[in-house]
C-alpha cells in the first residue's frame, strides 16, 4: 500500500500527462478502471459520474473510505474479465472509459477489452494506455505484474470483432523509454526510486511540449483511442 501511495505522489506530473491525451475523448460519466487510490479523482471530480473499478479489495477498501462520496463511486466489483461489470457499467450509463496500464495485469485482456466496450453507451469512447514494445520488457515489468507490453498490432488485434472504430493510436514518451530499457533491461533494477521520478519530472514539461506537436516514432507508452459504433 506504501508503494500506491508513493508512486500517485511522485508520479502526478506523469499522471496528469497521461490524462492530457485523454481528456478531449472524456463525456460526463467515466469509469476509471483499475482506479487504484485514485489518482485521476482530482481531474474528474467535476464530471457528473466519476466510477472507479478497482480488482485489489485493500485498494478499494481505502479508495471507498478516502474518496467515494457524491458524485464519485466505486464498482462492487471491479474485475472488468467478469461478465457482471458490463451490466454494471450499463446500470451507471458510462459513456467513457479511462484504462491506464492496466490491461499488461490481465491474462485475458480480449475479454477485458469486450467487456469494456459492451458497457460503455453508444457513440462514447474507450481510452487505453498501455506500456509498449515488447524490447522494452525487463525485470521492472515483471516486479509489477506485466504479462506484456504491447506493439500498434496487437493492441490493435484486441479490437477485432467488436464494434468500434479507432480514433486514434499513437507512441508517447520517447525518452522514458531509454531510461525504462536501462532500468529494466541493463541494470536489471525491480522497481523505480525517487531519483528517477524527480528526474522524469524536470524533463517532462520540454518532453510533453515536443510530443505535442511531433509525435515520436516509438515511445515508453501507446495511446488507443476507440469509439463505439
Amino acid at each position: 500500500m506504501n508503494y500506491y501511495r508513493r508512486w500517485g505522489r511522485l508520479a502526478k506530473p506523469y499522471f496528469e500527462w497521461q490524462f492530457q491525451q485523454l481528456a478531449p475523448y472524456l463525456g460526463n460519466r467515466v469509469a476509471d478502471v483499475g482506479c487504484g487510490l485514485g489518482n485521476f479523482v482530482g481531474l474528474l471530480k467535476n464530471k457528473e459520474l466519476y466510477f472507479g473499478l478497482e480488482p485489489d479489495e485493500e485498494l478499494a477498501a481505502e479508495f471507498r473510505a478516502n474518496q467515494s462520496s457524491g458524485n464519485i463511486q466505486i464498482a462492487s466489483n471491479g474485475d472488468i474479465t467478469g461478465e457482471p461489470i458490463v451490466q454494471e457499467l450499463r446500470d451507471h450509463r458510462i459513456d467513457s472509459v479511462i484504462c491506464v496500464n492496466v490491461l499488461e495485469h490481465i491474462k485475458d485482456d480480449k475479454t477485458a477489452m469486450a467487456h469494456l466496450v459492451n458497457g460503455v453507451t453508444k457513440g462514447g469512447h474507450i481510452c487505453i494506455l498501455v506500456p509498449a514494445l515488447a524490447c522494452l520488457y525487463g525485470t521492472i515489468d515483471r516486479f509489477d505484474g506485466h504479462h506484456r507490453r504491447y506493439s500498434k498490432k496487437s493492441l490493435l488485434a484486441l479490437t477485432n470483432g467488436l464494434a468500434v472504430k479507432v480514433v486514434d493510436l499513437y507512441y508517447m514518451n520517447f525518452i522514458g523509454m531509454f531510461g525504462w530499457f536501462i532500468k529494466g533491461r541493463i541494470l536489471k533494477s525491480e522497481s523505480c526510486r525517487d531519483g528517477d521520478y524527480k528526474a522524469m519530472n524536470r524533463i517532462l514539461p520540454i518532453m510533453a511540449r515536443l510530443e505535442k506537436w511531433i509525435r515520436p516514432p516509438a515511445g515508453m507508452s501507446l495511446v488507443m483511442i476507440l469509439r463505439k459504433e
